[in-house]
Parts: C-alpha cells; structure tokens; sequence
C-alpha cells in the first residue's frame, strides 16, 4: 500500500463515525424538506401569477399565496444553509415577487378627507340561516351600522331578524330570505332607491339598491358568489365577472360588499381592483386579514380572507375590523367610510 492510500484511508475511513452518519441523513432529509416546501411555492406562485383563474383548482391554489410567501423565505434560508445553489437562487426570486405581493397591503394609504360625511357598512355571511339574529342584531345597532348586507338569509332568519328589532333601526330592505344559502337582504338606515339584482343571471340572486347619504347617492351591491370548488369554478369566475361589469356600468360612487369568496390574489378579484374597486381592508394596510373559516366552527384558525368591503373613488375607508359571531364560519366585517 502505497503512502498516499494509506493517508487517504485514515482521513476518510471505511466505516464513518455514528455522528457522520446521522449528519448526513439528517442533511438528506433536511434538502427532502425544503425541495417539497419549494415545489409548493412555486406551484402557488405559478397559479398566482395566471390571469384566468375560471378552473379548478387554480382558483383554490391561489388563495395560498401569502402563505408561499412566507415558505419562500424558509426556503431561502434553508437552501443557503444548505448549500442548494439553484433553489436558493430560484426562492431569492420568489422572495422578491411575493414582497412586491404582499407590500402594498400592509401599507395604508392616506386618511379620509375633511368634511366627508359617515357611513357605516356592515357584510355578515349567516351560514344558512343558522347565525343567531340576536347577536346580528346587538352588533348592528351596537356598532351603529346604517348599511347591513345579510348572505345566506333564510325567511325564517329575516323573520327572527325582524323580531329582534333590527328593522325598527333599519327599517328599509332590498332582497329578500331564500331556503339554504341563497338568501342575501341589504337593510338601510336610509330609504333604497333603485333596487334591483345584477343585469346578468348569477348562481345566486344579488341584490343592489341606492342609498342617499345628505345629498350624495351611493351605490350598494351585496355580494355572494359560489365557491370556486371543483365543478364550480367557471360559475364563479362568472359571477365575478358579472361583478365586474356592474362595476364597469356605475354612474355614482359604489359599496360593493359581502362573501365574495375570493381573496386578493384571485385573478377574477383582481380584475374587480382593476375597474375602479378598491379593498378596504388593504386601503387601511390590513390586506392580510382572515375572515373564513372561523376556529370554533371548523376547529381550525381563520386562513383567507374572503370577505371583503369595496369601494370606489369618492369614498375613504375611515377603519374596518372584524367581528366572530356564534354558529357561522364567517366573520362579520364592519367599514367605517368617509363619503366625499
């Protein structure tokens, strides 16, 4: 055996140390791990960046968007610990994409302007009728809500509704109850003028009505369109794209408010930004919040944010929080606005 051999067996041993070993599995497991957590990014990534979401299930995997921004950055870290030149080179341009994503919506625009007048809206999505109009009630005229859109309003919910004295607060209804989730009412402070659903048929019935407010006519369009589930997803897309041209249609400054079933990453909801609408929950720099599915509905933590407030130029998102009510999976929200 030459010296040479002789050197490079005892630097590197026939037989490597337990700690050896047990490094480079855990090494190997560690690169298994972030390959899996890098194929999911770039697959969210990928359907985000499509601007036709009318299929299953890119409509689904997009809504996970802020969650592969936040995979990407673990993945950055963990490709350059792990010495994995081109995914670290492939997460840093995830990374950079997503922040250009996700930046503006924690960043709020200015405040109202002076002399605007208030307006309280306020979008609880009842869960087929089961939330309890008591609490619905004490919300509403707690918060002192002028504008109240109800989705999945069942006639027994808007009778219990009635009985709670949320009519006598606001009295004036536009829509009406239906059996299971079709049902969607807006009541008013105000008188409504104008009431009507959407020109084009969509899979459930929205209404809109005007409201004034001192002397300002505001549009106000309930929203609930279907889940983009499978078999589902070009109704959807439909529904929003009937949104869409409603939006394209107005004449007066608009509310659009309700269960849109989309957050801000589906493309059929940003084509809804694109004509004028804007996000009162990204205008305050709170575009990551959750909405659905409730913790003590599902047992699991509110994940997407799919109900939504929209409005259009000439009105000012003042605040907008939200609220849990009891036996639904939705939470409700509440827009205080400045009307111009």
């Amino acid at each position: 055996m030459t010296a040479a051999a002789e050197a490079d067996q005892a630097v590197e041993p026939s037989s490597p140390p337990r700690l050896w070993r047990l490094r480079r599995r855990a090494r190997t497991v560690g690169r298994s791990v972030v390959g899996l957590v890098f194929a999911g990014a770039v697959v969210v990534t990928g359907a985000r960046l499509l601007v036709f979401d009318a299929m299953w299930p890119v409509a689904i995997v997009t809504v996970f968007a802020p969650y592969a921004a936040a995979a990407s950055v673990l993945v950055l870290l963990g490709a350059a610990l792990l010495r994995m030149r081109i995914t670290l080179l492939v997460a840093l341009g995830l990374v950079v994409v997503h922040t250009l994503w996700m930046l503006p919506r924690l960043t709020a625009d200015g405040g109202p302007a002076a002399g605007g007048v208030r307006l309280r809206v306020m979008t609880s999505n009842a869960y087929f009728g089961t939330a309890p109009a008591e609490r619905i009630t004490e919300l509403a005229l707690g918060e002192r809500v002028d504008v109240l859109v109800v989705e999945e309003l069942t006639p027994e919910l808007a009778a219990d509704l009635e009985r709670t004295g949320l009519t006598r607060e606001l009295p004036y209804v536009a829509g009406h109850g239906e059996p299971g989730a079709a049902g969607l009412a807006i009541y008013s402070r105000r008188p409504l003028t104008d009431d009507r659903l959407l020109p084009e048929r969509t899979t459930m019935p929205m209404p809109g009505a005007t409201v004034e407010v001192e002397g300002r006519r505001i549009r106000i369009q309930g929203v609930h369109t279907i889940p983009p589930t499978r078999g589902q997803a070009g109704r959807w897309a439909h529904d929003m794209d009937a949104l869409r041209r409603e939006a394209e249609r107005r004449t007066t400054p608009a509310i659009f408010l309700g269960d849109f079933n989309a957050t801000l990453d589906n493309a059929s909801f940003r084509s809804l930004t694109g004509v004028g609408l804007r996000d009162a929950h990204e205008d305050r720099g709170r575009g990551l919040a959750r909405t659905w599915p409730m913790a003590y509905f599902h047992g699991l933590p509110p994940l997407f944010g799919i109900d939504h407030v929209l409005v259009t130029d000439g009105i000012d998102v003042v605040s907008i929080s939200e609220h849990h009510l009891p036996r639904t999976d939705h939470a409700t929200v509440i827009a205080n606005l400045s009307i111009r």
